[in-house]
């Protein structure tokens, strides 16, 4: 029995460790019946490897503090 092909959420929760233990398992199977599968399962796993690193030791900008404006009415005046 052929399944319907994998969706692409399926392939990015899988590359997220997001799936169920069937749904991984499916995913498995797919990948071992399709080589270009396994393929590109590698390049998002290698691609989001390559995001997590690029923000390694990244600081975020200091937050300006807001300066309090003066109220020059008061709605109770």
């Amino acid at each position: 029995m052929n399944e319907p092909p994998l969706s692409e959420e399926m392939i990015n929760a899988f590359v997220d460790h997001q799936l169920t233990s069937e749904d991984r398992l499916r995913v498995l199977k797919n990948i071992g019946h399709d080589h270009g599968l396994g393929q590109e399962i590698c390049d998002r796993q290698r691609l989001k490897e390559l995001v997590s690193m690029a923000y390694v030791g990244a600081t975020l900008p200091p937050t300006p503090i807001r300066q309090r404006r003066s109220l020059r009415w008061c709605w109770w005046r």
